[in-house]
């Protein structure tokens, strides 16, 4: 974007009704200079009932010559609207027509989808790692400070996950193998894409996870480590379980059981541990979630598993803007270019 010009890139939405039954609905996605707007009219005032779709460039924050593309949509749409944009705050695009017909001063959109920015970053949190690992680091990063501490890449335990032009791994190491060679303690970690049109990229951890049985020898009990796991990570959220939800500012959410909703919609996240593999919804309204689970021997009160998951929205947002938009961007570009390049006259009849 040009300096100055506010970043109105993402997917947009919202609509409205007018107590007489009339109802419009905007959906407005802009990727890397381009925009597709749609409105969906229903008995609404001069547009009556349409379905309507118009591609255009986006120059310095504002949109330029505004095409419909007749191949999509029905109904009496207007040939040529007109409107300009402004960023009302980080989670609202306003859209202010120029066309009477849409009654309206400026329709108030929600950032549903939008790019991670790193100005808005949640606040760093101190001991929020495993074994030092963090959200955030590189597979180097991580493969380093595991080997100092004994672990072993276990490759028969990693996933792929394989998209169009792009792959994210979820790898796993081992230690303290059991009589049948089996790690007995295991760290996961859940990586960005590799990107076939960005292959400089290096993908880095999304999610990670520790599931330790814990052995006889250790002799640890389970309101030991309760306790440890509020010594380092805080007071937990809520008197069920062991879940942290920390706040953008860094702060524990307190009688919280999830993150809050907001406009941009959850992330789906997945995650792997020794007999799990599963998927999860994360609301970037929150910092980091931290996931914990010890079990104890009901006889002895000994802790005998613990399951650790750290996921930080941060990277996860980065990386799911990054490759939505690329495939979402190519469509849009695709569509505006046929648009545009019709400029053939009518034929003689």
């Amino acid at each position: 974007m040009a300096q100055g010009a506010p970043d109105v890139q993402g997917f947009w939405a919202g609509g409205y009704v007018d107590g007489r039954g009339g109802q419009i609905q905007f959906q407005l996605t802009i990727i890397d200079g381009l925009g597709e707007l749609e409105y969906n009219a229903s008995n609404w005032g001069g547009l009556g009932f349409a379905i309507c779709e118009y591609l255009f460039p986006v120059e310095n924050g504002q949109p330029g010559k505004v095409l419909r593309n007749s191949g999509a949509g029905t109904g009496n749409c207007l040939a040529e609207p007109a409107f300009t944009l402004t960023r009302a705050n980080k989670d609202v695009l306003s859209v202010a027509f120029a066309n009477p017909e849409i009654e309206l001063e400026a329709a108030e959109l929600s950032g549903v989808l939008r790019p991670f920015d790193p100005a808005e970053a949640h606040a760093p949190i101190a001991n929020l790692d495993i074994l030092g690992a963090t959200p955030g680091m590189t597979l180097d990063q991580i493969e380093q400070l595991l080997a100092d501490k004994g672990y072993q890449r276990q490759e028969n335990r990693d996933r792929l996950m394989e998209y169009q032009d792009f792959t994210r791994d979820m790898l796993a190491w081992g230690r303290a193998p059991n009589d049948q060679g089996k790690p007995t303690d295991w760290f996961f970690a859940s990586f960005s894409a590799k990107k076939s049109w960005a292959p400089d990229d290096a993908p880095v951890a999304m999610s990670i996870a520790r599931d330790w049985t814990i052995p006889t020898s250790e002799a640890i009990a389970g309101a030991t480590m309760v306790e440890s796991l509020a010594t380092k990570y805080g007071p937990r959220s809520n008197s069920i379980n062991e879940a942290r939800f920390y706040d953008r500012s860094g702060t524990v959410l307190q009688d919280a059981y999830s993150c809050g909703d907001g406009p941009h919609q959850p992330i789906q996240s997945s995650y792997q541990l020794d007999d799990q593999l599963g998927n999860e919804e994360i609301s970037v309204t929150c910092g980091a979630v931290l996931d914990a689970y010890v079990s104890t021997d009901s006889s002895t009160g000994r802790a005998v598993r613990l399951k650790l998951r750290i996921t930080d929205p941060d990277p996860l947002w980065d990386d799911f803007w990054k490759t939505w938009s690329h495939s979402e961007g190519a469509r849009i570009k695709a569509v505006y270019e046929g648009v545009a390049g019709a400029t053939g006259k009518a034929p003689e009849l």
